[in-house]
């Protein structure tokens, strides 16, 4: 197999498919999750705010290297981590053009680098936190801390339908080229095969959410027969959601040692 052939099994929808479906069903061995979900949300909102206080690109530097081991340990899709390293590459580049056309091309990208280092920090941080989770503990840790249950179910249950959705949508796809005829010539550069694949993506839009709402429908109307609605007002069902929690003594070590981390990379970069 050539490296171009296992670059596109690596990126076909079935690969980005199984990877959605691990990070919402199958991520109980991630790092992360084995940590109370209150102790995640502390250790989330750390790194929210301490990339703020710093301009050094030393000390941020040294932030960004350990909020990735740490999405590394926590099996964060690569797919995301792929996403997430092109919107900064091209913003990057975006800067770079704007300000070349001003003028101070070089300057200005430099002056970018922390504000773009900062994003970046956070958004590893919230890759490692939210992607790690389970859905259920994300909703437990919200409803913990005072958050309305129907927006914890919310957030529940838009996790377990995105694999849903994208399994729609490549179904939808799927039976459209069935229907439909391809182009006999593909083209200099196949540029008539992405035109056709390109209309089908776009006319594939309705029917998937049209389905996808059809799909909502039932599980809504399914939940209210078994009493969905009046379990929300009832504490008894609170109190049984939350019986799980516990801060336990690794919990308070990993927070505790990742501010150790964040202090001795302050004081190195320094």
């Amino acid at each position: 197999m050539t490296y171009l052939d296992s670059l596109r099994e690596g990126t076909s929808i079935d690969s980005i498919k199984t990877d959605l479906l691990r990070t919402a069903y199958d991520n109980d061995a991630a790092f992360l999750n084995r940590i109370d979900p209150r102790v995640l949300f502390a250790w989330y909102a750390v790194f929210l705010v301490v990339p703020w206080l710093f301009f050094d690109l030393m000390i941020l530097s040294g932030l960004l290297a350990f909020v990735s081991i740490i999405a590394a340990v926590s099996r964060v899709s690569k797919f995301l981590i792929a996403m997430l390293a092109f919107g900064t590459v091209t913003n990057l580049a975006l800067y770079a053009v704007v300000a070349g056309l001003l003028g101070d091309g070089a300057g200005a990208v430099v002056a970018l680098l922390p504000y773009t280092f900062k994003l970046t920090i956070i958004s590893v941080a919230s890759l490692a936190v939210f992607s790690s989770m389970s859905p259920k503990d994300i909703s437990r840790g919200l409803l913990s801390l005072g958050v309305p249950r129907q927006f914890t179910f919310v957030i529940a249950y838009g996790y377990r339908m995105l694999p849903v959705l994208l399994q729609e949508y490549h179904d939808v796809v799927n039976s459209l080229r069935l229907r439909s005829r391809a182009p006999e010539s593909p083209g200099f550069w196949r540029w008539r095969h992405y035109l056709y694949l390109l209309r089908l993506s776009v006319r594939a839009f309705y029917p998937m959410i049209f389905n996808v709402a059809k799909r909502s429908r039932v599980t809504v109307e399914a939940m209210e027969s078994r009493g969905f609605s009046q379990s929300l007002q009832g504490s008894a069902s609170r109190e049984l959601q939350l019986e799980e929690l516990r801060v336990r003594p690794f919990d308070v070590a990993f927070l505790v040692g990742s501010l150790a981390v964040v202090v001795a990379i302050a004081v190195l970069g320094s």
